[in-house]
């Protein structure tokens, strides 16, 4: 109980705080700039009415919850933009009388990577810094003032109660992230974000995605290099969060207490219809502070992470990605190659929400030929009309497993960097590998800002000679007989998020595994719960 005392007694100070100058006022309205934005769980993982939201992990690896794109949303709804970068989709142009009749709109400055954050709106005629940090947006140097400087992060706090297969345990994750992005005239950028992440009163040994102490996210430089009629080419190097499409292969795991990040280059080109990241990394593998170790962060030499990303833009309350991702691990127990091309498109219709995404997986495993697919399909449905603006998603989610595995070829897809924690139940036990998943959300609003979801996930296993993998990639169980069948289970997972300010929020979550036979029949247990609680406060 005292650990609960803690998030919500900080919990209580902020909302006292929120009542003092610093939130007494709105800061000045912007057009919301038309990103297409979905409504169902902008919320989820715990980010404010302003931002993007993200994942988690069980074991390894953790993943955001980011919701995919539908259709545009009122501004005091939390948005969640497929396209995070600010200049995806320009401000409309309106008249002065015009934007007096237009309603009054909230901007939302923090996107899933916060690189991509856009407090442009704080230059505007009129504009006043009343939110806490606004102050540090914004700031002009230079004699022409055409250096611009933002300075901002994040503070979160959670604490978890875990009784998931076994792993009983009860702690207190503190996360600050500190950012500085600093602009010269348009063409050259620097930026640099630190993370400091630990954890307290564990009983079992600190996971590899809960601490890394003082250490780099983001450090990279940007430079225009062609100004063009009909775009824009940057180049940006250094280590770099990335982040595309819903996150389902490319994600930052916001959820997680440490971030995803890599180490390379990105060739970037921001045009009128489309925009085209080409981009070349190695992986920065989690966990490297473990037993004090105070190191700078270090990318895996061994591994290479690359991939060409397309985003069609301009397209009416639609969103469409296309991608070839490549993914090598060349010094490691086994070596592999996996090259994955896949596209995505969403769209909304009076009402109705639509999303489909899929890619074909090949490559090498070992030895053996390595050949996959995974694909996934939603149906939505917005109530407006009705008491508490309903929001209802139906979705298949299917990603191939290894029918065989003494037969020299390997089908189990690999769901490469993902945020799984979002789409296949938060207690992270199950993965975008050898799984079918039919699930049902519905997203509830009550009041203003408090927003319900009830999750219903049912899981089986795509081949049962297969192995179930958890949200880290990790085997959790394996029946190489397959007599132990393939239904894994259904989980229910209840959150409600409290929007206290702005800027500030908390979010209570619950999830109760009920065990299908594989998972008995492997683990021996038959039911699973996980409780936490959580305080996010971005400045």
């Amino acid at each position: 109980m005292r650990r609960h005392a803690v998030v919500i007694g900080c919990a209580a100070l902020l909302a006292f705080a929120s009542t003092g100058s610093l939130f007494a006022q709105p800061a000045a309205p912007l057009p919301d700039g038309g990103h297409l934005q979905n409504p169902a769980a902008s919320w989820l993982g715990g980010v404010a009415t302003e931002t993007a939201p993200a994942g988690d992990a069980f074991n390894v690896q953790t993943v955001s919850m980011q919701e995919p794109a539908a259709e545009p949303q009122a501004a005091e709804e939390a948005p969640l933009a497929v396209i995070d970068s600010p200049s995806d989709v320009a401000p409309p142009t309106v008249s002065s009388a015009a934007a007096r009749r237009a309603p009054k709109t909230t901007p939302k400055p923090y996107k899933g990577v916060y690189y991509n954050n856009d407090f442009s709106y704080l230059s505007a005629p009129g504009a006043c810094p009343t939110r806490l940090g606004d102050r540090l947006k914004q700031m002009k140097l230079g004699a022409c003032k055409q250096i611009n400087i933002d300075v901002g992060g994040e503070y979160r706090l959670r604490q978890e109660d875990q009784h998931i297969l076994g792993r009983n345990d009860n702690f207190i994750l503190h996360r600050t992230r500190v950012y500085a992005d600093v602009n010269a005239g348009g063409w050259l950028r620097g930026y640099a974000e630190g993370i400091d992440a630990m954890s307290n009163w564990e009983d079992l040994p600190t996971r590899p995605i809960d601490e890394n102490r003082f250490d780099a996210l983001n450090l990279f430089g940007d430079i225009r290099v062609f100004d063009g009629c009909r775009g824009d080419l940057w180049i940006r190097g250094g280590r770099q969060e990335l982040l595309y499409g819903a996150e389902r292969l490319v994600s930052p795991l916001d959820w997680a207490n440490t971030r995803r990040t890599f180490d390379g280059v990105n060739v970037m080109w921001h045009g009128a219809k489309w925009d085209a990241d080409a981009f070349w990394t190695r992986p920065v593998p989690l966990g490297q502070h473990a037993g004090g170790d105070k190191n700078f962060d270090a990318p895996d030499q061994s591994q290479e992470f690359s991939g060409i990303y397309l985003t069609r833009k301009g397209l009416k309350n639609q969103a469409f990605n296309a991608y070839y991702l490549r993914y090598l691990e060349l010094d490691g127990a086994t070596n592999f190659e996996y090259n994955t091309v896949g596209s995505r498109w969403e769209g909304s219709l009076k009402g109705w929400l639509l999303e489909a995404e899929g890619a074909y997986q090949w490559g090498d495993y070992g030895r053996t030929d390595h050949d996959a697919w995974f694909y996934t399909l939603g149906v939505g449905r917005k109530f407006g009309c009705l008491p508490w603006k309903p929001v209802l998603w139906a979705y298949y989610d299917w990603a191939s497993g290894d029918r065989d595995p003494t037969d020299g070829r390997n089908e189990t897809f690999n769901q490469l960097f993902p945020l799984g924690h979002k789409y296949f139940g938060f207690m992270d036990i199950v993965a975008r590998q050898n799984i079918e998943d039919l699930n049902f959300r519905l997203v509830l609003s009550p009041r203003e800002k408090v927003q319900l979801m009830v999750w219903w996930h049912i899981f089986q296993l795509q081949q049962a000679r297969d192995s179930l993998y958890n949200a880290g990639g990790g085997v959790v169980a394996t029946d190489a007989t397959g007599a132990a069948g393939q239904d894994v289970g259904q989980e229910l997972d209840l959150v409600v998020k409290f929007g206290m300010t702005p800027r500030a929020d908390l979010l209570f979550g619950y999830s109760h595994l009920f065990a299908g036979d594989f998972v008995t029949t492997t683990t021996g247990f038959t039911t699973s719960d996980f409780f936490y609680s959580q305080l996010s406060v971005r400045f």
